[in-house]
């Protein structure tokens, strides 16, 4: 019986440190891309960018448009939610051009760094545009982890 009782501890104490180092890889990753993006401005957004950690754990694989609609409430009947790539997206945010001011090359670069943290901290990854039928269109970068489906969000004003 005491043997048991051990064993029985000792998974405890094993999964009670497993949520833990899960809890602080989620965090750190959320600290990480927060700071990554700190300052990026999308090109077309008729506003500084803002920019928030978003988290669904409970999704274990990208959504389609439709499920992503679901879970975050975006979207509207008139225009919904599109997915898109997310390597195609961030090639085209992170395109330093030749008119690009100081700023604007440097919000680029930043891009390309976003580009790759996202790379190194998940396994899949999607870009999902949500139409409101107003200025107002939430862009979620996200992906997939061991701890579910997160990323950034930001707001482009679109008019």
């Amino acid at each position: 019986m005491n043997r048991w009782k051990g064993a029985l501890i000792g998974s405890i104490a094993l999964l009670a440190s497993l949520l833990l180092a899960t809890a602080a890889n989620a965090q750190d990753t959320e600290s990480r891309l927060l700071k990554a993006s700190a300052g990026l401005q999308m090109p077309g957004s008729e506003a500084d960018s803002a920019w928030w950690f978003v988290s669904y754990p409970g999704e274990d694989e990208l959504p389609s448009a439709e499920r992503f609609s679901e879970l975050t409430g975006c979207g509207h009947p008139g225009g919904g939610v599109s997915r898109n790539d997310f390597d195609a997206t961030l090639d085209q945010l992170r395109e330093v051009q030749p008119w690009m001011d100081r700023d604007q090359k440097k919000s680029a670069r930043g891009f390309a760094r976003l580009r790759k943290l996202f790379h190194r901290r998940y396994e899949e990854l999607a870009v999902y545009r949500c139409e409101t039928g107003t200025a107002e269109v939430p862009i979620h970068f996200v992906g997939v982890d061991e701890n579910g489906l997160s990323g950034l969000l930001t707001v482009n004003i679109e008019t």
